[in-house]
This record gives C-alpha cells, sequence and structure tokens, in this order.
C-alpha cells in the first residue's frame, strides 16, 4: 500500500513539474514571438538613422534646436538598436533539465526584457517618423 502511495504522490509531482516547465516554455515561446515579431523593424532603424544622419548634416549652425532634437531621437534609434543585439547576443535556451525555479527566473527576465526591446523599438521608430514627417 505504501509502495503504491508513493508511487501516485511521485506521478503527481512529476506531472505538477511538468505542468510548470509547460508555463515556463510558453514564456520562453512568448519572448522568441516578440523577437521574431520585432526584429523586422530593425531594417526601419537602419534607414531612419539614415535619414537622420542626413538631415542633421544638412542643417546650419542657427538649427541649433531642430539639430538637437534631431541628435536625440537618432540616439534613441542607436539604444534600441543595440538593444536588440543585446538581447539576442544574450538570449539563452532554456534547459529544462534545470531546476524550476531557476528556469522560471531566467525565462522571465528574458521575455520582460525582450518586451522593453519592443516597447523601445516601436517608440524610437515612430518618434523618427514623426520628427522626418513620415
Amino acid at each position: 500500500m505504501k509502495k503504491i502511495l508513493f508511487i501516485a504522490m511521485a506521478s503527481l509531482l512529476m506531472a505538477a513539474c511538468g505542468q510548470d516547465k509547460a508555463v515556463v516554455k510558453e514564456m520562453d515561446d512568448k519572448a522568441v514571438a516578440i523577437h521574431d515579431e520585432v526584429m523586422p523593424k530593425m531594417g526601419d532603424i537602419i534607414a531612419l538613422k539614415g535619414e537622420l544622419k542626413a538631415k542633421i548634416e544638412s542643417l546650419d549652425s542657427t538649427q541649433l534646436d531642430v539639430r538637437t532634437a534631431h541628435e536625440q531621437i537618432l540616439e534613441d534609434l542607436l539604444i534600441a538598436e543595440q538593444s536588440m543585439k543585446d538581447w539576442m547576443h544574450g538570449y539563452v535556451v532554456p534547459d529544462y533539465k534545470k531546476p524550476l525555479a531557476e528556469l522560471e527566473s531566467l525565462v522571465k527576465v528574458q521575455l520582460e526584457s525582450i518586451e522593453t526591446v519592443k516597447s523601445d523599438m516601436e517608440k524610437s521608430i515612430t518618434d523618427a517618423k514623426t520628427l522626418l514627417g513620415k
């Protein structure tokens, strides 16, 4: 009887652990999906950086406020671009053999980070397009 109870408890624990790891897998899949959604926008960032640099070069010295605004948006684009590169470089494929707490922590940080990258990219692209009249 004790043996059956032990097997039943062990089975329940393994099933619960599997469900928890499934949640971690869903979070990781969401992080990768967000990356895949915003990665194509890197092309927009590169194009907008070029346009802003050209605009900055065309401004004369009396247009300091306009130059400053363009330089700030250019800086925002550069930061967003670097943030995506950093996220991709730092992304770790979860090792599901590791303890659940370690997995949850890793995936949660990666998901939050790519959500921030997405937000920063979209904002800097929108701001650049607005500034350039697009």
